[in-house]
C-alpha cells in the first residue's frame, strides 16, 4: 500500500465474540496469540488489546458477547485493509478457530472526532480550555 503517511488516519476496529461452547481456554490461546501475530501482520494493524466483561457494569451491557478486542489501524485506505483481512481469512493466511463463535460475533470501525485527553492534562482546567484540549482528532 503505497501510503501517505501525512493523510494517515488511526481507526479502532472493534470486534466483539464469544468462544463456542466449552472452548474458551482454546479461543484465548488463539485469539491472544496466533489471531493478533496474523492480524499485525497485515499493513495498517498496529495494535491490539483484548478485554472480557466486567463483573460491575454501570447499566446493562449490550449484546451477549463477552469479550471485545480492539484493533488499532493506521491507514489512509480501510478498505484496501479489510480487503486484506478477508483475502488473508479466504487463503488460510489468517488461522481461524473453531473455538470462534462466527455467527454471534459483532464488529465496528470508529474513527476519533477528538484528542485522547488525560485527567493529568485537565486538571484545575476551565471547560473551555478543555474543549481546546479535546479539539479534533489528529
Amino acid at each position: 500500500m503505497a501510503a501517505d503517511k501525512a493523510s494517515e488516519q488511526t481507526y479502532r476496529f472493534i470486534v466483539f465474540s464469544n468462544p463456542t461452547a466449552g472452548n474458551e481456554a482454546c479461543y484465548l490461546d488463539w485469539y491472544r496469540g496466533q489471531h493478533i501475530h496474523d492480524l499485525l501482520r497485515i499493513d495498517g494493524f498496529v495494535a491490539a488489546q483484548m478485554f472480557r466483561l466486567a463483573d460491575v457494569q454501570y447499566g446493562a451491557a449490550p449484546g451477549s458477547q463477552r469479550y471485545m478486542m480492539v484493533w488499532e489501524i493506521r491507514t489512509n485506505d480501510p478498505t484496501a485493509v479489510f480487503a486484506k483481512v478477508r483475502d488473508n481469512l479466504d487463503s488460510g493466511l489468517t488461522v481461524k478457530s473453531d473455538a470462534f463463535d462466527w455467527t454471534s460475533s459483532a464488529s465496528m470501525v470508529v474513527e476519533p472526532v477528538s484528542r485522547r485527553v488525560t485527567l493529568e492534562q485537565v486538571a484545575g482546567k476551565k471547560v473551555d480550555e478543555v474543549r481546546r484540549l479535546a479539539g479534533t482528532a489528529e
